[in-house]
């Protein structure tokens, strides 16, 4: 099976679902264990829903089918069998608790305009107008500026 992180159809039903922070499948104890871990936003049963409608949804099929029991990701019962399985983790740790996964794409998006507007010399031209002066002088777009630079 290909990997899942070079997969562009992957990538594409992630970036179309549009809640998936992270994820990742972890073998472990001499190759008997198994530990799938992810980070998203929303509830849980619309998660597994709209990833088992994607290509994701058939690569659960294959790496899970090597685990007792898995029902098969499209199956009624495989929300059931997941909960059965479920461990909760002792700590969890987020740098970004309050974002969620669009926020953080808007936020990627708004900042690689502005990097666009920086590197401009009409916005050069516009920092030396003395007709700008009042805008330059506030607070905010001196912080703008210092995040900028930073």
């Amino acid at each position: 099976m290909a990997d899942a992180a070079a997969d562009e159809n992957v990538h594409a039903a992630v970036r179309q679902i549009g809640t998936l922070h992270d994820a990742r499948h972890v073998i472990f104890d001499n190759d008997t264990r198994f530990m799938f871990a992810s980070v998203f936003d929303g509830s849980w049963d619309t998660y597994i829903d709209d990833f088992a409608q994607t290509v994701v949804g058939a690569r659960f099929d294959k790496v899970f089918s090597h685990s007792e029991g898995f029902p098969g990701v499209t199956d009624p019962g495989v929300k059931d069998w997941f909960v059965a399985h479920q461990e909760p983790a002792g700590v969890f740790v987020s740098a970004y608790p309050d974002l969620t996964v669009q926020q953080i794409y808007k936020d990627h998006r708004v900042e690689e305009a502005f990097e666009a507007v920086l590197d401009t010399a009409e916005f050069r031209a516009a920092l030396d107008n003395p007709a700008n002066a009042e805008l330059l002088a506030t607070p905010a777009f001196q912080k703008l500026l210092e995040e900028a630079a930073a």
